[in-house]
């Protein structure tokens, strides 16, 4: 089908996703150029306003505003652009990007703009680079109905006090996700109201002293553990590495999701287990695998481990380190990812280790390496034969100690370059694994490569290809 003769309705939903953003918002630059391709679709992309949502307001009055889309436009032009895509975006919300360096007068010729095509009443998300012009109350307290759509705000560290008060004072009742490069202290002077209201809070910078986060905020992402409790906290994220023994002063009986990489300089175990009765999902990334053997998480569902920038040699002995540990005790019922290419020896380990978990997924960088490794594990069953025979049991035949009881599904994803041919000789393989692992709960297996449709083969699929009789 050519696609000229798709229908309009069509053709809008395959160049919304051509213009989509990793975050999910329209690329502006992205829809400008989609007007110079034909009349159909420059009248298709100037009519439909979700294209037009995602909002960069960046007005600089001592240098020209530069943007990929305009040949250096003058801040007069810039008004005029900015002016054409919020007639655009009609009555949608709009997300809103904003670095503003000008004086009072031309920020009351901008913010009048705004005021009358897009006022803060439908703004639903803000990100402020930096504001700065002499008189922030002139553009803003006269627009009194505020920010009551907003649901998500970011900030950097270059943002004036002056506007957060602002924004504070106004109202802010849907919103829930609030990230900061910012000080928790000048946030909490700044903005009380809003520390309020959220859910989520994100802090990009330490804190001179620890803290305690508002108990409304159950999402929270910091570079270091300096807090005085987070009782109330059930989704934690540690962007810098920690001392595992940070870890031990705190209650985490609400704690459900962590994410986490321990320092190699404060790379001491505590002395005793670390308990997180409630923690489902686990993240460790770095290469100091071995405290996750002093973690009790009887609720662990998803494990997923990351070397980080470490040598994978090196994440491999450790995770082997870990799991050999006489004090192991995890066990996650649903998932467990490795992020790194394992080696026979270490995944052998793995799943000795994690017999009760439902689903693998496993990273290979190199084809024959990965093949390997895979056919070491779960084909080659001439030890576990031998095993099986001195048991009593049949020769050839799986041993259960050398397999995942309860697993049913291998992710294999595989980073290297699909070429032509490839996708038959991995389902060969897949097979293999299948027919080698008959009486296991095994049954399904996804071969991932980048930018090509995933390779899977279920075991009743592979049944129906065996000849009867």
């Amino acid at each position: 089908m050519s696609i000229k003769i798709l229908p309009p309705e069509i053709l809008k939903l395959i160049l919304f996703e051509a213009v989509k953003e990793e975050s999910g918002k329209p690329s502006t630059a992205a829809s400008y150029r989609l007007l110079g391709v034909c009349f159909q679709w420059k009248s298709l992309v100037e009519t439909t306003s979700g294209f037009w949502t995602n909002v960069y307001i960046v007005f600089k009055a001592n240098r020209n505003t530069t943007l990929s889309i305009f040949p250096t436009p003058t801040p007069d032009q810039y008004l005029e652009h900015l002016d054409l895509q919020l007639q655009r975006a009609e009555s949608q919300l709009i997300d809103v990007y904003l670095s503003i360096d000008v004086d009072a007068e031309r920020a009351e010729h901008l913010f009048g703009l705004i005021f009358h095509r897009a006022p803060f009443c439908r703004w639903r998300s803000l990100e402020v680079l930096d504001a700065n012009w002499n008189d922030y109350t002139l553009p803003i307290a006269r627009h009194n109905d505020g920010f009551v759509n907003l649901e998500y705000m970011k900030v950097h560290y270059r943002c004036k006090p002056e506007l957060l008060r602002l924004i504070n004072h106004t109202v802010t009742s849907k919103l829930r996700v609030f990230r900061g490069y910012l000080e928790f202290e000048k946030i909490q002077e700044h903005c009380p109201n809003i520390l309020s209201g959220i859910s989520e809070m994100e802090l990009g910078m330490s804190s001179n002293r620890p803290f305690s986060p508002p108990p409304n905020v159950v999402d929270l992402t910091l570079p270091y553990l300096q807090l005085n409790d987070l009782c109330h906290v059930e989704h934690l994220t540690l962007t810098h590495q920690q001392s595992v023994l940070h870890f031990v002063n705190f209650d985490w009986t609400n704690l459900v999701s962590l994410n986490f990489a321990v320092s190699e300089a404060h790379a001491f175990p505590p002395t005793q287990h670390i308990s997180f009765p409630r923690l489902e999902r686990l993240f460790i990334h770095g290469t100091f695998y071995i405290v996750l053997a002093y973690f009790s998480a009887p609720r662990l569902t998803d494990l997923q481990v990351d070397r980080a920038f470490y040598p994978t040699k090196l994440a491999i002995n450790r995770l082997e380190e870990a799991l050999s540990s006489s004090f192991f005790t995890l066990s996650p019922s649903e998932v467990i990812e490795i992020l790194f290419p394992l080696n026979k020896m270490t995944l052998n380990t793995l799943v000795r280790a994690f017999s009760e978990t439902k689903r693998l997924k496993l990273h290979f960088e190199d084809e024959q390496r990965g093949w390997e490794t895979i056919r070491g594990v779960f084909c080659d069953w001439r030890i576990g034969g031998e095993i099986a025979m001195k048991g009593g049991v049949e020769a050839g035949s799986p041993d259960p100690t050398m397999f995942m009881k309860q697993l049913v599904s291998l992710d294999l994803q595989l980073k290297w370059m699909y070429e032509e041919g490839m996708r038959e000789n991995w389902r060969a393989r897949v097979a293999k694994v299948l027919q080698d692992t008959q009486g296991t709960k095994l049954k399904e297996i996804r071969c991932t490569w980048k930018g090509e449709l995933p390779l899977e083969l279920d075991r009743s699929e592979l049944m129906k290809d065996v000849p009867k009789g």
